[in-house]
C-alpha cells in the first residue's frame, strides 16, 4: 500500500511538473518532513463551499497541483509562524508549495459552472 501511495505522489508530480503554466514553492526545509501523511484528487466547483484539506493545528507542507482549470483556486492557509491565516489566488493550472500550520482549504471562484481540477501530497514537518 505504501509504494502505491509513494507511486501515485510521484506520478501526481511528474505530470504536473509538465503541464504548469506557471510553478511557484515557499522555501521548503526538507529536513523538517517527518512523515508522508497523504495524497489526494479532486475537483472543485464555482459556488460550492472551500474543500477542507488540513484543518488540524500539526505542521504540514503541501504541494497543490492545479491540473485543469476555467476557474481561479483561492487557498486558505495559516503559515507556522504567523497567526493570522492567509489567502493565495491561482489564476489557472500550475504547482505550488504551502507550509501551513495546520489550516488548508481550496475555494474555485469565478463564472458559474466552471470547476478547477487539482491533485495534492500531504507531508507532515517535524515541532
Amino acid at each position: 500500500m505504501t509504494m502505491l501511495r509513494i507511486t501515485t505522489a510521484l506520478a501526481l508530480l511528474v505530470s504536473a511538473i509538465f503541464m504548469a503554466a506557471d510553478a511557484q514553492a515557499q522555501e521548503i526545509d526538507f529536513d523538517q518532513i517527518n512523515k508522508f501523511e497523504s495524497v489526494g484528487k479532486g475537483t472543485l466547483s464555482v459556488g460550492e463551499p472551500p474543500k477542507t484539506i488540513v484543518d488540524d493545528n500539526e505542521r504540514h507542507v503541501v504541494i497543490l497541483t492545479i491540473w485543469d482549470a476555467d476557474a481561479e483556486t483561492k487557498v486558505y492557509w495559516k503559515t507556522p509562524d504567523a497567526d493570522a491565516p492567509r489567502t493565495t489566488v491561482i489564476p489557472g493550472r500550475g504547482i505550488q508549495t504551502f507550509q501551513t500550520a495546520g489550516l488548508f482549504k481550496l475555494e474555485a471562484v469565478g463564472e458559474p459552472n466552471h470547476e478547477v481540477k487539482y491533485g495534492y501530497v500531504l507531508l507532515g514537518l517535524r515541532k
